[in-house]
């Protein structure tokens, strides 16, 4: 019966693109998904790197990502090693912009890739890297949801866009500090460099938790502030199998997330977003958010579901 859904599947897709049956890839068994997609077209992410990524960033060796500790070197490295291969240029020396916050040094990350038309308006795709460190008693925040998962859909995002040149140009941006409140993103915005200004960044794509989607559904939070821009969610839904929601962006919803990630600094600044997360878990900033929780699937589907909406914004903007 496998072989027999296995060779219709690749009937279909080779034939009119038509069904693809995606099985969970993670040990936990869970309901198989079955979507009315072209994976050609929508999954264009490395999903090995991503996953790779993802495990070694939340592993225990990483040291739960605290600015002030010899591990967060490994982060660093690893990062701007992801950006170098991808054969990205850099927005400043080595890839990074180092600050200070309370007396530590901080570093955010990026990467440009130039437009082919409009080289000089931009649009930011990013998330944090940073996390919580570790417990007094020595055990490790592991963040893999928050946010192991968005740095590492980040950095395969560069390497996509690298081998297909977007017509605008694409910064990736990998923010430290969004768990001390969002400085990472605000120093970038308020330290631009000298052949940036704030009129010529046009949007910005925030990913902050991605990987759980435990009841199959990723929010879509700003619409409500930048409705005009709702064409990325409506565009997508259709074509995915998790559950594509919009909302959790004004102060009548049951919560409002418009300054709780990294997106909130460009609100401030009057620049439209769109962040994409999961709703909070059990494990959120606990140790247990662990790689033995995420569902690769469901990551990698919502990971793809980012890329194709910057793909969208980079042909409409």
């Amino acid at each position: 019966m496998k072989v027999s859904i296995l060779i219709l599947s690749l009937v279909f897709a080779l034939a009119a693109c038509k069904q693809k049956e995606i099985v969970d890839l993670t040990p936990t068994p869970t309901p198989r998904d079955t979507v009315m997609v072209c994976a050609a077209a929508f999954r264009l992410l490395d999903s090995a790197q991503m996953v790779s990524d993802l495990q070694a960033l939340s592993s225990a060796n990483f040291g739960g990502r605290k600015a002030g500790t010899a591990a967060v070197t490994l982060s660093h490295n690893l990062i701007i090693g992801r950006l170098r291969n991808a054969g990205a240029d850099s927005l400043s020396p080595n890839y990074s912009q180092d600050f200070l916050l309370n007396s530590t040094t901080r570093k955010n990350i990026f990467a440009v890739i130039k437009g082919t038309q409009f080289p000089t308006q931009y649009i930011v795709v990013g998330a944090h890297y940073d996390h919580l460190g570790v417990t007094t008693a020595g055990t490790v925040y592991h963040g893999a949801d928050d946010n192991a998962s968005g740095t590492s859909a980040a950095l395969a995002i560069t390497k996509y866009f690298v081998a297909n040149k977007p017509k605008h140009s694409v910064i990736i941006a990998l923010w430290d500090a969004e768990e001390s409140g969002l400085k990472g993103s605000e120093y970038f915005l308020n330290n631009l460099p000298n052949t940036i200004s704030l009129a010529q960044i046009k949007f910005n794509l925030n990913m902050d938790m991605i990987a759980r989607s435990d009841n199959n559904s990723i929010w879509a939070c700003g619409l409500s502030k930048y409705p005009a821009f709702s064409y990325l969610v409506d565009s997508t839904k259709a074509k995915t199998f998790t559950l594509l929601k919009s909302g959790y962006d004004k102060p009548s919803d049951p919560q409002d997330w418009t300054y709780l990630s990294d997106h909130g600094s460009f609100h401030r600044k009057n620049i439209p977003f769109l962040y994409l997360g999961v709703e909070d878990h059990a494990d959120y900033h606990k140790t247990t958010d662990s790689f033995n929780k995420i569902n690769v699937n469901r990551f990698t589907e919502n990971a793809n579901i980012v890329l194709q909406m910057a793909i969208l914004l980079d042909r409409k903007l």
